[in-house]
């Protein structure tokens, strides 16, 4: 059994468990399908990045306001519940990760509900006027794409 097979059940489990009913009435809604998503998102083999990114996938999702903002504390609680069934030893290194982004997940989402996007920068070696144009031409950048 992948261990993405295995987060998918634990996250059944967590909804059944006395550690789920210990929960807030307001984290409960939608808990299951929220954790099964973030599940599914975090992959095989969840890493630092992938834990992250799905996390903020969820952000995402077409549910309440209230219940993606809950998010982080939902996660944190299941995260908390996977090394006491004996086949997670490991969700603790997840557990960091998601406390550490909690406050950029917070702060990701505006007064209307929807999520803030992040800006995607190429990183591109600095051009000099003068240099051969990147685009492979073979022209000088300033006749080419640094015309502006």
């Amino acid at each position: 059994m992948s261990v993405h097979a295995s987060l998918t059940d634990a996250a059944a489990d967590f909804c059944q468990s006395q550690h789920f009913m210990l929960l807030k009435t307001e984290i409960k809604q939608n808990a299951e399908s929220l954790l099964a998503h973030w599940a599914q998102t975090a992959g095989g083999e969840p890493t630092a990045l992938t834990v992250r990114d799905a996390m903020h996938g969820v952000a995402r999702l077409d549910v309440p306001l209230s219940q993606r903002r809950q998010f982080p504390h939902l996660l944190t609680a299941f995260l908390e519940y996977l090394p006491s069934t004996g086949r997670f030893p490991h969700a603790d290194s997840w557990l960091t990760v998601v406390e550490g982004t909690r406050s950029a997940y917070e702060a990701g989402f505006r007064e209307d509900g929807s999520v803030r996007g992040t800006t995607v920068r190429k990183p591109v070696a600095g051009v000099g006027r003068n240099d051969p144009c990147p685009c492979g031409s073979g022209r000088k950048f300033k006749k080419c794409c640094g015309k502006g």
